[in-house]
């Protein structure tokens, strides 16, 4: 059995919206801790874990945000929690 931090679900609840945008659309940091009712902070950890570990690009700048680096259908679950938890 797989034991998870809440750090990695609310990672996988991140992904979901962004699998739930149109392609290519970026949003912020700030939207988005708005969108999970998540504090900002946390919210900037996860997006950093998971544009380090290659799901997400950033732009910086006044019309930067995040977006996926990959179509939805290329993440596994397995990405999202080898981001947040190590190799399993």
């Amino acid at each position: 059995m797989i034991r998870i931090t809440k750090l990695t679900d609310y990672g996988i609840l991140v992904l979901t919206l962004f699998a739930d945008l149109p392609e290519g659309a970026k949003v912020s940091a700030r939207d988005l801790a708005e969108e999970t009712y998540l504090p900002q902070p946390t919210v900037g950890k996860i997006l950093r874990l998971l544009t380090r570990a290659g799901l997400l690009t950033s732009t910086r700048g006044a019309s930067g945000g995040y977006r996926l680096a990959r179509p939805p259908e290329a993440i596994s679950i397995i990405d999202v929690i080898q981001a947040f938890e190590g190799p399993i």
